[in-house]
């Protein structure tokens, strides 16, 4: 692609004099020595770092959402309102799992950390510094660069990314414009989850803080169980961006395509130099509806028209071969070329023209390793090989003698999974044991742990906090009726808002359309920043509401 020739003019990082927030230039964090500034946001700070250990330049986020916290004159982030803590500690706990996350993969797209830590009250990861641009930027500065088969270039790596996301059972949910890099060769990077952000949003019932307008499919903005999320979620994202990309401006929001559609598709446009295939892909990832779009990675991929994964292409006969086993041997070639100091980019050619197809990829790679092995590397690598088996053999001789299991394998624990185990028990002990526990404390920690062993625990609890409370006074009798009468409550709420009932989050509306209340009192309240909140008071039973009506505007 043109992308190095385009891009070869990309300045230095260009970093900003940063807010009383921020940890001033020359502060150590362990090893590390801040430098710049590269970015802030409303929840986190992003330094340049030098690595004096490792002798490298870093990039190092720092967990600091400013509306929530400050910076104390330590250099610790303290809160600004005792009632935000709770948040803010759910926010930290996200923002490690996210850098745990992280860690587990070594994909060239996904954002590479090297560790994580806790200090200052809060927490740091250090990443690879990517020098490049974001797609806004791309957009903005180097427009002459976008073009479909540049585009099927770009998107067919994150998609690769994302795709190996899902194998791990994980969704992105954070996909947009400044959250993807372009290196000036090319190399395209998926940035952070920003699960911090979505966090804090959910428990602050804040969407814009969470959703980015445009990119945000309709079941992120609702709880409604038949909205699901899934690979179609990041699809709708993809596809915007893609729309962003070849249009310069993002589509309309999807819950105001719900009442209006006012998109006009790609397909019916005047886009020179496009593909009517490639237009009408990107038309159907941006469907409204979840079972309209793509539903996997691959489908999406094969409507682009963009040619197979790297994992899909050296697929072995045991099963599918994971891409990064290619991408880790690359390196240690990379390695290998170092040593020999020939040319890398030379080394690298050979391997990416035999990646043309499953039989050339390996074959480049073993005769790179052919190339580039001598002798006294190869004895120096038997040699440690042998030191390596012994040591096992001598270490585990004292084992031998233990008689085996009587059948069947033996699943061990890892131990993230039995930390993890531990942790819920301790919160879950603290949390139980308090006089003040709330449904949101307990949304928190369902948050926390979705599947834990003490969920379903939790959730009783929550059910029980969120009765309807009927009177003392009113029979066992009238208390059987009223749990039996239920009645539908029809929402139209313009253009949205987030919908509560007796304090708990029912979702937004739209897409939501209908309320399922049981007998008795119910507090109604419905939210849109900008606006005063809606509340009101609907007594299943006794009055006859059937609709509840509201539109937030400016007066």
């Amino acid at each position: 692609m043109n992308t190095e020739k385009i891009l070869a003019n990309t300045t230095s990082p260009q970093t900003h004099a940063g807010t009383e927030n921020c940890l001033a230039i020359g502060t150590w964090l362990n090893d590390f020595e801040i430098t710049g500034i590269l970015g802030e946001g409303g929840f986190g700070i992003v330094y340049l770092a030098f690595d004096h250990s490792l002798q490298r330049t870093v990039a190092i986020k720092e967990y600091m959402p400013g509306t929530l916290a400050g910076r104390a004159a330590d250099g610790s982030v303290v809160v600004r309102a005792e009632r935000h803590k709770t948040t803010l500690d759910a926010g930290l706990k996200s923002f490690i799992n996210e850098a745990r996350l992280l860690a587990q993969f070594d994909h060239p797209s996904l954002v590479k950390v090297y560790r994580f830590w806790e200090k200052n009250k809060t927490a740091y990861m250090a990443m690879r510094h990517y020098h490049g641009d974001t797609l806004k930027d791309i957009v903005r500065n180097r427009p002459e660069l976008i073009t479909e088969a540049w585009l099927k270039f770009i998107f067919k790596q994150i998609l690769e990314a994302l795709d190996t996301l899902y194998k791990a059972k994980i969704l992105h949910r954070d996909v947009s414009p400044d959250n993807i890099i372009v290196q000036k060769n090319g190399d395209a990077v998926l940035l952070d989850f920003g699960s911090a952000r979505q966090i804090i949003g959910d428990m602050t019932q804040g969407l814009t803080v969470i959703l980015k307008p445009g990119y945000a499919p309709v079941e992120q903005y609702s709880d409604d169980d038949d909205l699901q999320q899934g690979p179609w979620t990041d699809i709708y994202a993809l596809a915007a961006v893609m729309y962003f990309m070849i249009v310069k401006t993002p589509p309309p929001m999807a819950v105001a395509r719900i009442v209006k559609d006012s998109l006009v598709p790609l397909r019916q446009g005047n886009h020179a130099g496009f593909s009517e295939k490639f237009l009408s892909a990107v038309d159907k990832g941006l469907a409204i509806q979840p079972q309209d779009r793509p539903q996997t990675m691959d489908e999406f991929r094969r409507l682009l028209g963009i040619s197979a994964f790297v994992s899909a292409r050296n697929s072995r006969s045991g099963g599918a071969s994971h891409s990064t086993e290619i991408l880790n041997e690359a390196d240690e070639i990379a390695n290998l070329v170092r040593i020999k100091n020939t040319p890398y980019t030379t080394a690298m050619q050979s391997v990416r023209q035999g990646s043309e197809d499953g039989a050339g990829t390996n074959k480049a790679i073993k005769t790179s390793w052919r190339a580039r092995i001598t002798p006294g590397l190869l004895t120096t690598t038997i040699g440690f090989a042998l030191l390596l088996g012994m040591s096992v053999y001598f270490a585990t001789r004292g084992e031998s003698a233990k008689p085996a299991p009587a059948s069947g394998p033996v699943k061990v624990p890892s131990a993230t999974a039995v930390n993890d185990n531990r942790q819920e028990k301790i919160d879950w002990s603290k949390l139980n044991g308090s006089t003040s526990i709330t449904s949101e404390t307990l949304a928190t920690f369902l948050q926390q742990y979705p599947n834990g062993e003490f969920a379903n625990a939790a959730r009783a609890r929550m059910e029980e906090l969120n009765a309807p409370v009927i009177p003392a006074k009113t029979s066992k009798v009238n208390q059987q009726e009223q749990a039996r009468i239920k009645r539908n409550i029809t929402l139209a709420i313009r253009p949205w808002g987030t919908v509560f009932v007796d304090g708990v989050q029912s979702g937004a509306s739209p897409p939501l359309k209908v309320l399922s209340l049981t007998g008795g009192k119910h507090k109604i309240r419905v939210t849109n920043p900008g606006f005063p909140d809606f509340v009101t008071e609907v007594n299943v039973g006794k009055d006859k509401v059937n609709v509840i009506e509201h539109e937030f505007r400016i007066k």
